[in-house]
């Protein structure tokens, strides 16, 4: 079982051992650098009512950067070379871009200017970017080019087909602000929706949502499979990976830094390179 260190001013080693009396199971963990690149999780997508021109289309998802004193320029620019160089034709960002300072602002867009996409760049507010400030977070997005959905969509178009994009903000937001999944009621394309907290789901399918797009659980971040344990699973039953109700599919990102507590345990960080494909939802895929 991996773990991955976020501080910034050690070096642990790598492929060392961990040991403390007593804790017999975190002796096989194998630490290694922050400064490592995140892992790319590839992930097919099928659905039946996908327009066939955009069969084969590839998102890439950046869940929960966390800009911040764990996650500084230097990181950041890593996560988008990784990103760039995978060369999708579309790049969201599913909320928590920011920590909490004002500060992360400036980390954020230092590490991540220059980015694009054929098909665009665009991101939603996840509870973090609230925390630091909604109109700060947006002012951030715009600065390097992402264009934020907060309670809105843009048409995504191939030939004569119509792929309707759409975000809602964050459901635990700042006052005055909020999550309004009507904004799907009327789009009559394909919905790709970006909702940062899966607990969201329930009220993206009652919208008409065809595929939802989540992080905000970072996978549990600290997480002992062979035990059981993971504390993300307290608070959602959507913890990481593809999930599918009907005609509805939900993916769960496990994100890429850290807020409170700067250590990743049994749940590496990723950014989520996704194909989504015309067929039956039951093909879901999950790789590393």
């Amino acid at each position: 079982m991996r773990a991955v260190s976020y501080f910034t001013h050690h070096r642990p080693l790598k492929h060392g051992r961990f040991r403390m009396p007593g804790k017999a199971w975190l002796s096989r963990v194998l630490w290694s650098e922050s400064v490592e690149l995140p892992v790319v999780r590839r992930v097919s997508l099928f659905h039946p009512d996908l327009p066939a021109a955009f069969d084969g289309l590839r998102i890439v998802q950046v869940a929960d950067l966390h800009a911040g004193a764990f996650m500084p320029p230097g990181r950041i620019a890593r996560v988008r070379s990784l990103v760039q160089g995978m060369e999708p034709d579309l790049v969201v960002f599913t909320g928590d871009q920011l920590d909490r300072r004002d500060v992360d602002a400036d980390h954020f867009v230092q590490g991540l200017a220059g980015l694009d996409a054929p098909l665009g760049v665009f991101g939603v507010l996840g509870n973090h970017d609230h925390l630091a400030g909604p109109e700060l977070a947006l002012q951030a997005m715009q600065a390097v080019g992402i264009i934020p959905l907060v309670n809105r969509g843009a048409i995504l178009q191939r030939g004569h087909a119509r792929l309707d994009l759409v975000g809602v903000d964050d459901i635990e937001p700042s006052r005055g602000w909020g999550a309004d999944f009507r904004v799907l009621d009327d789009l009559p394309g394909f919905r790709l929706l970006l909702c940062h907290q899966p607990r969201g789901w329930r009220a993206a399918r009652a919208a008409g949502a065809h595929i939802t797009l989540s992080g905000h659980t970072h996978g549990g971040q600290i997480t002992v499979p062979t035990r059981g344990l993971n504390v993300a699973s307290l608070s959602t039953r959507y913890v990481a990976g593809p999930y599918a109700k009907q005609s509805s599919i939900l993916y769960v990102s496990r994100g890429v830094g850290v807020g409170t507590v700067p250590i990743r345990l049994g749940a590496l960080p990723e950014v989520d390179l996704i194909t989504l494909w015309r067929g039956s939802i039951g093909s879901l895929r999950d790789r590393r």
